[in-house]
């Protein structure tokens, strides 16, 4: 019975610091007592305590012991100790003998391990050691087991607080962040605020803000922090692969190492690039259930250095980052289009205009002539009026056509027919320009004339005549605004493909800006003005036809423009590009 009320008034004395703590600091405290209490059982007189929860900059850890007991692993990495048992299973484990290692080489032959425990966490790990055969005492186990019940329950206890304190701390980071995405527009000045902020907060080397281009399937540095002031020797675009920055960009979810990435790497099957860290955190930036980029942080230096509160910030800050990114994007888009549209009205007016003046110009000396002017001499002026509104008609046309391709909405009216019909008749709008420029126009090496003249056998393809029409119109235009005397075309056939080339010997462009042709609004020479959507709606109603466009071109070469598409519908599965190298 009086042994009884002393195990009793023990428990008392232990658990009272315990229910007071509310600190990690409190809590190692109260631990100090438990282990230096418990040591005056003769059982217990060796003994050692590990807490460690929450891993990161603001967990919680605890290591206390007495009489020569000592962990010989950090808890809870017990992977080569007798522990381990103890670690996997949740029950207290005897040791009738010790194996070889610390405990062994420190004079111990006996000892038992019990987990701490709160609900289904594992808190940390309770050994005791003996330097000879352990009793097992139920008494003295069942106290045991009532202390460590009260040691995870004031675990918890604090575990919760400190979770609740970074919780608040980290809503005052997200808060200022926040208000650095709403106070600034310029989205690389803004982002280096956030990453600087990050690097603070996390106590951290480096932090990296990562954009992801799903369409190039691109990764692309923003914006980076270093707390030494330095700078990596790294690339700043680099495609999607099976980095960790990629992976978690596919796998859409956080991921933590907190010890070694290299190990970390080779256990996830990531390949590991640049240096290796003790730390790593990354989270990705969602916006609309899409990925678009990564934040990430590391440490060189410090193990464990992040946990669950750090992965809760994290990932609200890439949220944040995902919406900042997302809004500059929009303005960006913006401020573009008013650009467009801005050169757009400047192209229209200037184009408008160079094809009114002709109509103004016949219409007034058909108005000045006198009444007897001779009916051939009025039919020639009229003429040029109508080719003049023709050419007006083409060119709204085309604005109009380009609109609806650019918004989905034009949709092709598919017949078979001769592919030298839209030719011939697209060649035809220009014979008097031909003529009077004196530009030699071939077809298939047959000069172009106003007498009717086949050019090849008959072709049948799948096409919309009025759209091929209008490529052919656009391609031979621009080739006769540039030749110096001569245009050849060439059309190729195969089984399942059809080929057009339009060449011409003009001055050419530089190779390199061949891309840029595609683009709208683009002009190679500022003196050439217009609304620069020719070639830009070739590449997109030949596109619709599920074919192909390409440039080639470099000063002094003359200029040669490519076409390819499917034969007929049924081709489009089985296209070979038996002729792609000639195209």
């Amino acid at each position: 019975m009086e042994s009884d009320i002393k195990y009793i008034m023990w428990l008392r004395r232990w658990a009272t610091p315990l229910n007071s703590a509310s600190t990690p600091e409190h809590l190692e405290t109260a631990l100090k007592h438990v282990v230096a209490g418990l040591s005056e059982l003769p059982e217990f007189s060796n003994c050692a305590i590990a807490i460690s929860i929450n891993t990161g900059e603001n967990g919680i850890r605890a290591d206390v012991s007495s009489g020569g007991a000592k962990l010989c692993f950090e808890w809870p990495n017990a992977t080569q100790c007798a522990c381990l048992s103890t670690v996997k299973e949740r029950t207290i484990t005897f040791f009738d003998s010790l194996p070889n290692g610390l405990c062994r080489d420190s004079g111990f032959v006996s000892g038992l391990c019990a987990p701490i425990i709160s609900g289904e966490d594992k808190l940390g790990l309770f050994l005791v050691l003996s330097r000879q055969p352990l009793e097992k005492n139920h008494k003295s186990i069942a106290l045991l087991e009532t202390m460590l019940e009260h040691v995870g329950l004031a675990t918890d206890r604090v575990k919760a607080i400190v979770f609740d304190r970074q919780r608040a701390k980290d809503m005052h980071t997200v808060n200022t962040i926040g208000g650095l995405i709403t106070s600034k527009l310029n989205l690389k000045d803004m982002v280096k605020e956030i990453v600087s902020t990050l690097g603070t907060v996390l106590e951290t080397d480096e932090v990296n803000v990562i954009t992801y281009d799903n369409n190039r399937r691109e990764l692309s540095f923003l914006a980076s922090y270093f707390s030494d002031g330095s700078d990596l020797d790294r690339p700043e675009v680099y495609q999607l692969s099976n980095g960790i920055n990629s992976w978690i960009i596919k796998n859409k979810k956080p991921l933590l190492m907190t010890d070694d990435t290299e190990k970390e790497c080779v256990r996830l099957g990531i390949r590991h690039g640049g240096r290796p860290a003790k730390s790593w955190l990354g989270a990705p930036m969602i916006f609309k259930d899409q990925v678009v980029g990564v934040v990430s942080v590391q440490s060189y230096s410090k193990k464990q250095l992040y946990g669950e509160d750090s992965v809760f910030l994290l990932k609200a800050v890439a949220n944040q980052c995902a919406v900042a990114v997302e809004n500059a994007r929009l303005f960006e888009q913006i401020t573009e289009r008013e650009a467009e549209k801005e050169q757009l009205y400047f192209s229209l007016t200037h184009d408008l205009l160079s094809l009114i003046s002709p109509v103004d110009g016949f219409a007034k000396i058909l108005s000045a002539m006198a009444d007897d002017t001779a009916k051939k001499d009025i039919n020639y002026i009229a003429g040029n009026i109508i080719k003049a509104t023709e050419k007006i008609t083409r060119f709204t046309e085309d604005i109009l056509v380009y609109a609806k391709i650019k918004s989905g909405k034009l949709s092709l009216d598919i017949s078979r027919c001769d592919i030298y019909t839209p030719l011939v008749s697209a060649l035809s709008v220009y014979l008097p320009e031909f003529a009077m420029r004196k530009t030699k126009v071939e077809i298939n090496g047959k000069t172009v004339n106003k007498e009717k003249c086949q050019y090849g056998d008959p072709i049948p393809v799948d096409l919309d005549v009025t759209q091929i029409e209008r490529v052919f119109i656009n391609l031979i235009g621009n080739a006769i605004k540039h030749a110096h005397s001569t245009i050849k075309i060439t059309v190729l056939s195969s089984d399942t493909e059809i080929g057009v080339i339009f060449k011409d010997d003009g001055d050419g462009v530089e190779a390199k800006l061949c891309p840029k042709l595609f683009d709208e609004y683009y002009q190679v020479k500022s003196r050439i003005k217009g609304v620069g959507l020719g070639l830009p709606s070739v590449k997109k109603i030949i596109e619709l036809h599920n074919g192909h466009v390409n440039i080639q071109s470099d000063i002094g070469h003359g200029f040669e423009v490519k076409l390819r598409w499917p034969k007929t519908l049924a081709d489009k599965a089985k296209v070979n590009g038996m002729f792609a190298s000639a195209l």
